[in-house]
């Protein structure tokens, strides 16, 4: 390879990425001037709401889940895309449910996050059974029904969030034992085998 063509492959190079970049930039534009003119329609037609701080954030992964729903429609997977297209409303319910904390506490900020996370962590799972689809279609009608207060505020919404935040909690602990357990993670969860 001679001195010219060595400059020639290094400037071609530089090329390809300031155009990947210049790409990548355009993108996020559109999509940063689309959410600003999302939020200019939505002070035109109601005046007095305006959208949450991060709203932008919060669209991305709401288009990211659809974007992965259509997917599983495409390629078959019925489970994992009704656990994508989910996942938009219940950030939606999450985003204009007014959390009222206790003094010093979080309220139910926590209890938003943290089943929208598990559905949308549970639904692009490609070995996607029963047991997994059914935990997580529990966990997000349950944020539904505490989220819209269908349960009102005592103590029966403050148990099923408080269940459902253990039930969580009890399934990352379960997944990370898996992942240590097997050797390939991508293996579906089933039941042990019984020892008779």
């Amino acid at each position: 390879m001679s001195r010219r063509d060595i400059v020639v492959n290094a400037l071609l190079g530089t090329f390809l990425v300031l155009v990947f970049f210049a790409c990548l930039t355009a993108i996020g534009l559109v999509v940063l001037f689309g959410f600003i003119g999302l939020e200019w329609i939505v002070r035109l037609v109601v005046p007095g709401m305006t959208l949450p701080r991060g709203f932008s954030i919060i669209g991305i992964w709401m288009l990211l889940s659809l974007w992965n729903g259509i997917r599983h429609v495409r390629e078959n997977r019925w489970r994992n895309a009704f656990l994508c297209f989910a996942c938009p409303p219940l950030v939606g319910l999450g985003l204009f449910t007014p959390v009222q904390s206790p003094p010093g506490g979080t309220g139910q900020a926590l209890f938003f996050w943290v089943p929208v996370m598990v559905v949308f962590s549970i639904a692009n799972d490609a070995t996607l059974g029963r047991l997994k689809f059914f935990l997580a279609a529990a966990i997000a009608g349950g944020a539904v029904l505490v989220n819209s207060g269908l349960l009102g505020k005592g103590a029966l919404s403050q148990t099923i969030a408080n269940c459902l935040l253990a039930m969580v909690a009890v399934w990352w602990i379960a997944v990370i034992r898996n992942s240590w357990r097997t050797e390939a993670p991508d293996q579906p969860l089933a039941l042990p085998p019984s020892r008779a």
